[in-house]
């Protein structure tokens, strides 16, 4: 393998696509369901990004055992993130943890922030061996300790640890093909990877909902990990691979972005999970919280993304918006479902597998504009459904309203995340030179990140404190988001409305 800044001699070579980024790395899909938008790995490097090139000549088994192993623990990932998402309401309700309802289910999206950098950094000192490695072993681990795990608290320890896991991987995966995969391979790789979320889609929360209903919830945690164990082993060959793909050692210049990244993604990481635990009940620790995040956040993310400037800033702070909302009203659906409507965890389910259908639906479609100016308005009209979708879904708080209405509103968001998400990964790029493509593709990451993990805080803290008190508990956390959808659409209307070119070089977003 050769770390270099000029492209290889080999004939049959392309342009190199970029390995690492500003502190974190890699593509804009995978780290939620961007079912379809694979093709949206990046083909540019920052200034002072070396690339590593992929031979030509890497052997055949090693790229089938990347193939293999890699899509396994996507798989597996994706199954663990949909599965738990069906059957946390039984936990919380066998563990008496409902407080800790919030901190179980976005303690993983804060660790992930963290990991997301660490992973970056880690790979550029050293080489993919280590976040591989220790990705699955935190992954696995975390499930353990939250299958074993007798109260609330530790389940959402454990799934914090997994969420490590998760981070690492995500990264590792992604730059792995970045390395060791021929180019003109690459688009079958990320297919595969997208692909790897439509089984644990449509097969994922229903099963896990009648595991937990007729057998054990623990099943669900303690079954998975094993496997991702196996899916090590199964890697081994390849890690040979991945030493020889090392990154250069340029010490000093990793620590320079490690200041530059790593600290404020653990700054945002640790308050954001702060505030998840806190809720409503200690003020102190969740104004301190805010206060961090107010501080940090901004380093990560495009100068005006958190007031909906035009240009590249509202594209992330689209991401940030639609992805909270719809992350956030989809973990507590299921819990509403059984725990207030009484319907069984398989069939609250069903409500996550039409969000995934209607949302690898949606991305078919905008995976088929190639107009820029069509495609603005498509990414309009899929912030429109997701807010008519999130308003729709949220009037089964309300007795009066058939349960059924949960799943007719469901089906429009995940149409418009289908249309929305991988659009604004296609404008960002579009409408930055190539020497941001690394800073922008981070923020679209932290986004995606923060924007869940914060709203899943948001509706938690309004539930835990109306929860026992006659009030609807959750009601003010599902109105605050049908307004973070609404506010998304507006954040839809200021970015780049593209004819077709980039902004040139130096153009400053306005």
């Amino acid at each position: 393998m050769r770390v270099t800044d000029e492209p290889t001699s080999d004939a049959e070579s392309v342009p190199a696509k970029w390995v690492r980024s500003t502190g974190y790395l890699i593509s804009v899909v995978g780290a939620t369901r961007e079912t379809g938008a694979g093709d949206l790995i990046l083909a540019a490097a920052p200034a002072n990004t070396c690339i590593v090139h992929a031979p030509s000549d890497r052997p055949t088994g090693v790229l089938r055992l990347l193939l293999v192993g890699a899509v396994t623990l996507i798989s597996l990932g994706a199954f663990e993130n949909l599965a738990v998402t069906t059957m946390m309401p039984v936990v919380a309700a066998e563990l008496d943890g409902l407080r800790l309802y919030a901190l179980a289910m976005g303690l993983p999206l804060a660790a992930h922030i963290a990991a997301t950098a660490a992973a970056g950094l880690w790979i550029d000192a050293r080489s993919l061996r280590g976040p591989l490695v220790w990705g699955v072993l935190l992954f696995a681990a975390g499930l353990i300790a939250a299958g074993a795990a007798q109260d609330m608290a530790l389940v959402a320890l454990g799934r914090g640890v997994s969420g490590l896991g998760t981070g690492l991987l995500t990264v590792t995966l992604y730059a792995a093909v970045g390395a060791l995969v021929p180019a003109a391979d690459r688009p079958r790789f990320f297919a595969a990877f997208s692909a790897a979320w439509v089984v644990p889609s449509l097969v994922g929360p229903p099963l896990a909902g009648y595991v937990a209903q007729y057998l054990t919830w623990r099943l669900v945690f303690l079954g998975v990990a094993p496997l991702a164990l196996a899916s090590l082993l199964l890697l081994r060959p390849l890690l040979a691979a991945a030493d020889d793909a090392a990154a250069s050692r340029e010490r000093g210049a990793v620590r320079a972005r490690a200041r530059a990244t790593m600290v404020p993604a653990v700054v945002v990481a640790a308050a954001v999970a702060a505030l998840q635990a806190a809720g409503a009940s200690a003020v102190a620790v969740s104004l301190v919280a805010v206060a961090a995040i107010v501080a940090f956040l901004p380093r990560l993310l495009p100068p005006g993304t958190l007031v909906l400037r035009r240009g590249i800033a509202s594209v992330v702070a689209t991401r940030l918006l639609v992805n909270g909302s719809v992350i956030a009203m989809e973990s507590f659906l299921p819990l509403l479902l059984q725990r207030e409507r009484g319907w069984e965890p398989g069939p609250a389910g069903v409500v996550l597998t039409v969000g995934a259908v209607t949302w690898a639906f949606g991305s078919w479609i905008q995976g088929r504009v190639v107009e820029p100016g069509l495609r603005h308005r498509t990414a309009i009209g899929g912030a429109m459904l997701i807010a008519a979708g999130t308003a729709t879904s949220s009037l089964v708080v309300f007795e009066q309203v058939p349960a059924v209405l949960a799943i007719v509103g469901w089906v429009f968001a995940g149409l418009g995340m289908g249309v929305v998400f991988p659009s604004m990964a296609v404008l960002a790029l579009a409408s930055t030179p190539s020497s941001r493509h690394g800073e922008v593709s981070a923020s679209l990451q932290i986004a995606d990140g923060v924007g869940a993990a914060l709203a899943l805080a948001l509706v938690g803290a309004g539930f835990t404190a109306l929860l026992g008190t006659g009030a609807n508990p959750y009601l003010p956390g599902f109105a605050a988001m049908v307004a973070l959808a609404l506010l998304a659409v507006v954040a839809t209307t200021r970015v780049p409305n593209l004819t077709g070119t980039a902004l040139p070089t130096g153009t400053p977003d306005r």
